[in-house]
């Protein structure tokens, strides 16, 4: 079946209401090779139904809709078409990815074409952002009130100073990057102009920040800290995958730069 362009508003009422209320799963595939996220880079194309190979598919093996990043745009493609997906042992098992390889897989174009793409991205960069930030804010929390009860030589650890120092490191790493993702959040809703150059700060800030912010954490834990089974690895694994999906926060900072004429 060949590619085609549907009205955004059929498009809307065949799978919004489905999607809303849970009876189907949707996904997006975006990644490409090797660190290849940005829509410029894509090379698959939906012409004649789309082949190759997309990586770190969210439950793409359980998504009835996957949103691939196409050449022209962004493609749905229905559950049952011509492609397999392969899941990934990757550290994070919370958050199950596939690789995805299509094979003239049947695909409707979405309404909208390049800037829907765009916008698209822009929002998979703030909502990792935000997920960023909330995990790094739970670890700072967290490894605050375990200092408050783990005692060492008669006395809660909190009394100690170089941990109180790298516990206000951490405190401080995190919360003065809050106005980042509300911000970036607030450009792609109201300011257009600004919203891929705020998203892509965003993701690159916070993203580094979880990942510094997490292993501070299994520091202040101690020896618990660095038992498989003990919390602060579950937010680890969710930074170093937060650190990965859309591309890393080197390639954010000069995506960033770009937009900004530098």
């Amino acid at each position: 079946m060949r590619s085609r362009w549907l009205s955004s508003d059929t498009q809307k009422a065949a799978w919004l209401p489905r999607l809303a209320s849970g009876e189907i799963l949707a996904t997006v595939a975006f990644g490409e090779g090797q660190g290849v996220w940005f829509p410029d880079d894509w090379r698959l194309t939906a012409a004649g139904g789309i082949s190759g190979t997309k990586t770190l598919v969210p439950n793409a093996a359980e998504a009835d809709l996957i949103v691939v990043g196409v050449a022209e745009g962004l493609a749905l493609v229905e559950k049952g078409a011509a492609y397999t997906a392969r899941r990934i042992d990757s550290g994070d098992r919370t958050r199950p990815v596939d690789t995805v390889t299509f094979d003239g897989a049947a695909a409707e174009l979405l309404a909208g074409g390049l800037p829907a793409r765009d916008r698209l991205v822009d929002a998979a960069a703030v909502l990792l952002a935000a997920d960023a930030f909330g995990g790094a804010e739970h670890c700072v929390t967290m490894s605050v009130d375990y200092a408050r009860v783990r005692e060492q030589y008669g006395q809660p650890i909190a009394g100690f100073q170089g941990l109180r120092y790298q516990l206000v490191e951490m405190a401080l790493a995190t919360e003065p990057a809050r106005g980042l993702y509300w911000y970036a959040a607030h450009a792609w809703d109201k300011l257009p102009d600004k919203a891929a150059h705020a998203a892509a700060q965003a993701k690159a800030h916070l993203t580094d920040t979880y990942l510094q912010v997490t292993r501070d954490t299994v520091e202040a834990h101690g020896g618990i800290g660095f038992t498989w089974e003990h919390d602060t690895h579950i937010y680890m694994k969710r930074a170093m995958l937060d650190w990965t999906w859309m591309g890393s926060p080197s390639r954010h900072r000069l995506r960033a730069a770009d937009f900004a004429g530098w």
